[in-house]
């Protein structure tokens, strides 16, 4: 069946060549020739025969174009390049095509039929080259609105600021929202007046000119009498605010706030990036002191032996008198003050030993302290060390002299 069908269009295509070719004593008839092409086309896309589909509809359009019949020539590109976004997944091709049939339309006088070829063209770019989409969706809105036909343009007028918005190109969109307006305004639609004018506002302080914003603010308050009464016209008084006295707090708030959502899906998103001036800065402004407390928190809980050593005041320095003290004062000083000088030892890793804490203040012991430290010392006394010698028995002494 297709193939019969790819047959009939081929021999269609024939007859219009036919038609359209100037003889020796005949003129090209572009009526019989743009019906052949026409015919054509329809048989090769029936056929699913898309490229030669195309190619018919260019040259059906080419051949209304000729016999005076431009609507006729649009509308054959059009269809053309339907086919060519839809099937043959050509967007930059498509959109030529859709641009060339808006000029068609213009020509022919149509304006919502050229404005409506400009919005396809921009859907058809919108994946691969969003620039372009916007330029596209901004000629068809300048159409509608040379024509004072605007209120046909306020879905695209949307569609371009979501694009713009998305691209991060909030001065463009400004405009954008600005032309939207002036069309919202002769609708009378207070609804869509006041949340264009927060739309308005929620741009400008994305853009960080708080100023501008309020300046609008009172423009749109002074030129739109509804919009100082309405619930959005308080959501961008708090946002002035916020801004004013920088509360970043209020300003969260504020965006999340009903009214907010109503608006439109990238607006509202870019609602609820705002930042106040200042607040990151004011956060990093209270670092020194978390990091001063990290600090000592952090020297507090490493282990005693990573830890620096305390000088003690006693270390290294004789106590007292050695010559004033009794013989057991003696041998106490000695077992009990460590020596200032130690050899040192090699590195390992394992953990030294802990230190017994440093005294706050030397107490001179009593003799019975003495005595007592002076057993304790004897009793853990290595087996190795050299006893003392015996105390000399000077009644035996005594008696040998005798």
């Amino acid at each position: 069946m297709e193939a019969q069908r790819i047959r009939d269009g081929v021999k269609a295509m024939h007859d219009g060549d036919k038609a359209s070719s100037k003889g020796l004593f005949r003129k090209p008839d572009w009526d019989i020739a743009s019906g052949c092409y026409d015919q054509a086309a329809t048989c090769f896309k029936l056929a699913k025969s898309y490229d030669q589909a195309v190619q018919a509809y260019m040259k059906a359009s080419e051949a209304f174009f000729k016999a005076d019949a431009t609507h006729l020539a649009g509308k054959a590109l059009e269809s053309g390049a339907l086919i060519v976004a839809q099937n043959m997944n050509q967007p930059q091709r498509a959109a030529e095509m859709y641009q060339r049939a808006s000029d068609l339309f213009m020509t022919a006088g149509s304006i919502d039929r050229a404005a409506e070829q400009l919005q396809k063209a921009g859907r058809a770019l919108e994946n691969t080259d969003v620039n372009a989409a916007i330029e596209m969706y901004s000629a068809a809105c300048g159409l509608y609105e040379q024509e004072d036909r605007g209120r046909m343009a306020i879905d695209i007028f949307k569609k371009a600021i979501s694009l713009l918005i998305q691209s991060k190109k909030y001065e463009k969109a400004v405009d954008m929202l600005h032309r939207q307006l002036a069309v919202l305004r002769k609708l009378t639609n207070r609804s869509h007046v006041c949340k264009a004018n927060l739309s308005v506002m929620i741009v400008l302080f994305a853009i960080g000119d708080e100023v501008e914003a309020g300046k609008q603010f009172n423009m749109m308050c002074n030129t739109d009498p509804g919009f100082a009464q309405s619930e959005e016209a308080e959501i961008g008084q708090a946002l002035l605010q916020a801004y004013e006295e920088g509360d970043q707090e209020l300003l969260e708030q504020t965006v999340r706030r009903q009214h907010i959502s109503f608006l439109d899906n990238e607006v509202a998103k870019l609602s609820r990036t705002l930042t106040v001036p200042g607040e990151m800065l004011s956060s990093s402004m209270g670092a020194p002191p978390s990091v001063t407390s990290s600090t000592n928190a952090s020297y507090a809980s490493r282990p005693p032996s990573s830890r620096p050593p305390r000088a003690s005041p006693a270390a290294g320095a004789p106590t007292s008198d050695i010559h004033a003290m009794s013989p057991a004062q003696v041998r106490a000083e000695l077992y009990s003050t460590p020596s200032s000088k130690k050899t040192p030892q090699p590195t390992t890793t394992h953990p030294p030993p802990p230190q017994p804490a440093p005294t706050a203040e030397y107490q001179q012991p009593t003799p019975q302290d003495l005595d007592e430290e002076f057993a304790r010392l004897n009793m853990d006394k290595p087996v190795n060390e050299k006893k003392p010698p015996a105390p000399v028995d000077d009644d035996d002494d005594f008696d040998d002299l005798r």
